[in-house]
């Protein structure tokens, strides 16, 4: 049996990254229950990551180019240089571009539901011609993040007039809706896997605490990079493990070897594919983050039974965690507090089975084949 046919839109589908995971799982799930899918990437991302080894959907990227970064400021003569002019220029073609294969890959096939995960994707689609689709708008990321910056006025432009605009949380779509939009919904993403098996407690003196993402400033890496000097001391036989790279890397580096002691127990490392590999190795998982939507390393790792501590940033850490009973929670931008807690846990072995325990038995909503059938609901609803 066939299904409607789904087109995906993201910002980039090649990345390393959790948003690029999810719509991954989310277009072969679909694929495999029949429908016929598309996943399309705005702009590339270099190096190419393929995230399912044989892919039941069709993926394509728009522009033949990466986006080219913000062009340098204004000059005291208000003249652009020349490097910016021809940024522009570059930037102009290559929307010109994408909005050509976007519209091709369109009428390559019958009209369905189109799936714009980003923003930035929905602004390419609002060029393009879609009167015969329904469109489902997404937004990763919080309500509040999305207020504290310049997405807010962005997201009630572009989705006013789509047929549902998805929130990963109820709190978020009501605060949406508060906003002026009425085609607010909720769907939380999917776990990339379900395993098996279990992280079980360790019966040691020694650990990892893993840290799993972007090294940017919204993540707050620099907060936990503190915390571990507060700590370090009292455990000798444990170390902190970042994996990600990102603009703040150098500033993580120089603020690791400031530290008083511990600073030889920081590893910094860069992605990796297999995150369910990371986080077996994992004795904690730690997401310092200031703001977050509802972050899938979280949930892959309760999942796997991992004890996790997070910032309470989000409604969606806050759903994940059960407003810290799956998981504990700890105020943003606080290094003392997070030493506190991971120190808490460090030296408690039962807690951390217990905690993890308890984590991996919440996540059991968030197995794939349950969210995607709630896509399917979903997509039914707006095809009637």
């Amino acid at each position: 049996m066939t299904g409607p046919r789904v087109v995906i839109i993201a910002n980039n589908v090649d990345e390393v990254g959790g948003a690029q995971r999810v719509v991954h799982v989310v277009a072969q799930q679909l694929a495999l229950r029949g429908h016929p899918v598309d996943l399309v990437g705005v702009t590339p991302f270099e190096p190419r990551h393929d995230f399912v080894a044989e892919p039941a959907y069709r993926r394509f990227t728009l522009m033949s180019q990466q986006w080219p970064a913000p062009p340098a400021k204004k000059g005291l003569s208000g003249a652009l240089s020349v490097s910016a002019r021809e940024r522009e220029a570059m930037r102009a073609r290559l929307r010109r571009e994408a909005v050509r294969s976007l519209a091709a890959v369109l009428d390559d096939g019958p009209p369905g539901v189109i799936v714009t995960a980003q923003l930035w994707a929905m602004e390419h689609l609002a060029e393009v011609q879609h009167d015969a689709w329904a469109v489902i708008g997404q937004y990763h990321s919080s309500y509040e993040a999305a207020a504290s910056g310049r997405d807010l006025p962005r997201a009630l432009a572009l989705y006013a007039d789509v047929d549902l605009f998805t929130l990963l949380t109820r709190e978020d779509a009501d605060s949406f809706r508060r906003a002026g939009l009425n085609n607010t919904t909720w769907l939380a993403n999917p776990l990339a896997f379900w395993p098996e098996l279990a992280v079980a407690a360790r019966e040691t003196d020694a650990g990892v605490v893993t840290y799993l993402g972007r090294l940017s400033t919204e993540k707050g890496v620099g907060f936990l990079v503190d915390a571990w000097g507060r700590l370090a001391e009292r455990f000798p036989g444990w170390r902190l493990r970042l994996v990600g790279s990102g603009p703040d890397e150098k500033a993580v580096r120089a603020r690791i070897s400031g530290l008083a002691v511990g600073s030889d127990r920081i590893d910094v490392v860069p992605p990796v594919a297999d995150v369910e590999r990371e986080l077996r190795g994992s004795d904690l998982l730690v997401l310092p983050s200031l703001t977050e939507g509802l972050p899938l390393v979280l949930a892959e790792a309760m999942a796997l039974g991992l004890p996790c501590i997070a910032t309470d940033c989000s409604a969606g850490v806050r759903l994940l965690t059960d407003d810290g009973r799956n998981g504990r929670l700890v105020p943003r931008a606080d290094g003392a507090a997070l030493a506190e807690s991971l120190a808490t846990l460090m030296a408690d072995r039962d807690e951390r089975q217990r905690l993890g325990e308890r984590a991996r038995e919440a996540m059991r909503d968030y197995r794939g084949d349950v969210v995607i059938d709630a896509w399917e609901r979903m997509i039914s609803d707006v095809l009637r």
